[in-house]
């Protein structure tokens, strides 16, 4: 039991300290009455003392009850484990009792009365062995429930990833007016629950004992750490760890003040329309592919979300339906709006590619934020000329030229930033730069996602992993990773999302049909 509450006393649950606290104390009893052992004894107690000066570092709390099940079996196994070993002894006593007074009328009788009687006790006393092994599996399996049930009781609180429409209101007020991240609109997925607190308010998943954070909180300036704070707080009582996944530059030090650490998992690329031409040798590339769309005939639509046609949006609906029929699992938590909805967001951009047939062949979402734009998802079914999605991407950056937009968000590149300041590198560096590529590179295509988004004249601002303690980062990257979709988690209150996309290219937001060609 002290094995079993060892993680938990490590986490600082409380829980955990009473119930160890509570044990040793048994354990310091049972150690005096089995033979005045003085010195195990004295063991406990000091650990004991240990556990009740440092009961302030226990903070953790956990949920409020073990599982009800568990403990009812547990006490029901005890319970025949004890009759089992009181019958036991008794079934014994019976098998030598039958011998010994049977046995001067096995001589008399007829031999295959003798033959029965002989049986019959050989049955009894088998019988009685077999319920000492019986009692002994049983103790096995009553200690090995009890444990559970003990473990069940440490789990950390449930919650529901999800909100209120008050809540989603209250959340997209502040988001159209605080909003100023590129990852600000996505709070509003439907699998996320909401944290207000003051005038902010931060959007989290839970998966086991684990709160993901959504991004920055959204709130005045300099609210943010506030937000955090309070809810690290409320998580601590409800026994949760908490990550915050796809943080910015600019709360990472107030982060740290709160005692987190914090590590940069990749780049985001954002462009200036107003810089933006397909002018010059640099950006032939996307030269061509918006020629060849013309040259084949392809029609590209780009339209508001106010604007967006009933029958279109019927369209789109119906669109979005074949393509995640074609994927194994679809991606995305923090840095997408998960899936299409009729509820358009009236100053988001849509891009709707068609082919000569006129028939609907690719998506391209982009999501307003404080009078900017950022790209959610590219989907494709079917088959499309190479090019689409960087075409796509310069109808879009025209448009927003156009409009006046500051800055259009593109894909953010998971460890893009390791390709990218590693060409620049040498001796060591580029050789373990190399090494990690090589090794992880055609999973996530790293390299291959930030050339795409190279052909763009961007701007890399570093996207941070937020977390609490270093022995702590391993089950925050698999919980991440359950949160985006690339493993899966019982914990899912929305539809199912996976794979089927590099990590890098589907970790920004919305996975095409087909990498970018």
């Amino acid at each position: 039991m002290l094995l079993v509450l060892a993680p938990k006393l490590w986490r600082g649950t409380r829980r955990a300290l009473s119930l160890a606290i509570a044990v040793l104390v048994g354990l310091a009893i049972l150690n005096v009455l089995k033979g005045l052992d003085f010195e195990e004894t004295a063991l406990d107690l000091v650990l004991v003392a240990v556990l009740v000066v440092g009961r302030r570092s226990f903070s953790h709390g956990c949920r409020t009850r073990p599982r009800l099940a568990v403990v009812g079996t547990a006490v029901a196994v005890w319970a025949l484990t004890y009759t089992v070993m009181l019958v036991g002894p008794l079934v014994a006593d019976r098998g030598h009792t039958t011998r010994h007074t049977l046995h001067p009328i096995r001589h008399a009788v007829h031999h295959l009365i003798a033959h029965a009687v002989r049986a019959a006790a050989t049955v009894t006393t088998g019988l009685s062995h077999n319920l000492i092994l019986v009692s002994e599996v049983l103790i096995g399996c009553a200690v090995a429930i009890t444990l559970v049930a003990v473990r069940s009781s440490l789990r950390a609180a449930s919650a529901r990833n999800t909100h209120s429409a008050a809540d989603l209101q209250g959340t997209r007020a502040l988001v159209e007016r605080f909003g100023v991240d590129s990852l600000s609109p996505f709070v509003l997925r439907p699998d996320k629950a909401f944290h207000f607190h003051d005038d902010g308010v931060l959007a989290y998943q839970v998966i086991g004992d684990t709160a993901i954070v959504s991004g920055d909180p959204i709130g005045p300036p300099g609210i943010a750490p506030r937000v955090l704070r309070s809810f690290r707080d409320l998580a601590r009582e409800r026994g949760w760890q908490v990550v915050v996944w796809g943080a910015s530059a600019r709360h990472v030090t107030a982060y740290r003040e709160l005692g987190l650490r914090s590590m940069c998992l990749g780049e985001e690329a954002f462009v200036d329309p107003s810089q933006f031409t397909l002018e010059g040798r640099a950006v032939r590339k996307l030269r061509q592919s918006v020629h060849r769309l013309e040259r084949r005939g392809w029609a590209v639509t780009v339209c508001d979300g106010q604007d967006l046609a009933a029958s279109d949006a019927a369209e789109i609906a119906v669109f979005e339906e074949h393509w995640r029929q074609s994927q194994p699992k679809v991606l995305g938590f923090a840095m997408s709006m998960g899936a299409f909805t009729a509820e358009c967001r009236p100053r988001d951009l849509y891009l709707l590619a068609r082919s000569p047939e006129g028939e609907l062949r690719a998506v391209m979402h982009f999501v307003e934020y404080c009078g900017n734009l950022s790209l959610d998802t590219m989907h494709q079914v079917g088959d499309t000329p190479n090019g689409l999605n960087e075409a796509l991407i310069c109808h879009a950056l025209a448009t927003a030229r156009e409009r006046g937009v500051a800055e259009v968000s593109l894909n953010y590149a998971g460890l893009g930033h390791i390709v990218r300041h590693g060409k620049a590198a040498r001796g060591i560096v580029r050789l373990l730069t190399a090494v990690l590529s090589k090794l992880v590179g055609e999973r996530f295509r790293m390299a291959g996602l930030v050339r795409f988004d190279e052909k763009f004249p961007s701007e890399w601002r570093p996207r941070y992993l937020v977390y609490e303690s270093r022995l702590g980062f391993p089950r925050v990257a698999l919980r991440v990773l359950q949160a985006e979709g690339y493993l899966p988690h019982r914990d899912a209150s929305g539809p199912a999302r996976g794979a089927g996309m590099p990590l890098g290219q589907r970790m920004r937001r919305g996975a095409p049909a087909s990498a970018p060609k």
